[in-house]
């Protein structure tokens, strides 16, 4: 008997073979009991956002000031794949990095071969990365980062960023005394966006309507360019007066 779980295909995962075996042996003896499963019903229920959890394997992109860079977990995605072209939606406050070949005249390297395994690549950029910094209001001393999701597009699979999701890691690390050993230790802050301040998460039908309604992404919103595109404004230098 195979256990499938509605809307498990918004997440990508699977019950493991484990889970699914202690599943089945606890509707079987319902079964042998005439016992009803209880329904529940979701409706009050928040997700965390993924950003509270390991992120180690999730596509990421990460901004500090004049660098980008995409993770290894979001270059193996598109194995073989080097060159992206970054484009940005300013009204949804969104990247996208779409596969490419070099060829195409705005193209970027986000990744290299390194001992045949694909690694990522910084991306410089100071004058890309600040219009960035400017759209979000970002604080120029921290680091932000942002997880990514698959989305489907009229040019194939592309990785998506919502700016509106990121964390910001504070410029340096804090001391603490551990309460186990009591030792003097040091963490990295962060914080998180503030829809989060006062609640768990994004409540669960809002979660599920959202992944229903981001499986598709229109290019067509993407009217900013890229990290080689000419701004359409000169940017101050740090040398120069503001008159």
């Amino acid at each position: 008997m195979e256990i499938t779980t509605k809307n498990a295909h918004l997440q990508g995962e699977s019950i493991s073979k484990k889970e699914q075996e202690l599943i089945t042996q606890l509707v079987n003896i319902r079964k042998e009991q005439n016992q009803e499963l209880p329904f529940e019903n979701l409706d009050g229920y928040e997700v965390p956002p993924r950003t509270q959890f390991s992120m180690l394997k999730k596509p990421a992109l990460t901004f500090k000031l004049s660098k980008m860079e995409f993770n290894c977990a979001a270059v193996r995605l598109f194995k073989g794949i080097t060159q992206i072209l970054p484009v940005v939606n300013r009204a949804k406050k969104r990247l996208a990095a779409i596969p490419c070949q070099e060829e195409e005249s705005a193209s970027v390297e986000w990744s290299r071969l390194k001992k045949d395994v694909y690694v990522s690549k910084t991306i410089t950029s100071v004058d890309f990365v600040e219009r960035i910094f400017e759209l979000m209001g970002w604080d120029r001393t921290c680091r932000y980062k942002i997880l990514g999701r698959l989305a489907q597009t009229e040019r194939g699979l592309i990785l998506v960023f919502d700016f509106t999701e990121a964390i910001m890691f504070a410029p340096k690390p804090v001391e603490y005394i551990d309460k186990v050993t009591g030792l003097a230790k040091k963490r990295q802050v962060k914080y998180y966006p503030d829809e989060y301040k006062y609640k768990i998460g994004k409540s669960y039908n809002d979660y599920v309507a959202f992944h229903q309604q981001s499986l598709f992404e229109n290019l067509e919103e993407y009217t900013d360019t890229t990290v080689a595109a000419t701004p359409t404004a000169p940017l101050l230098d740090k040398g120069e007066n503001n008159e």
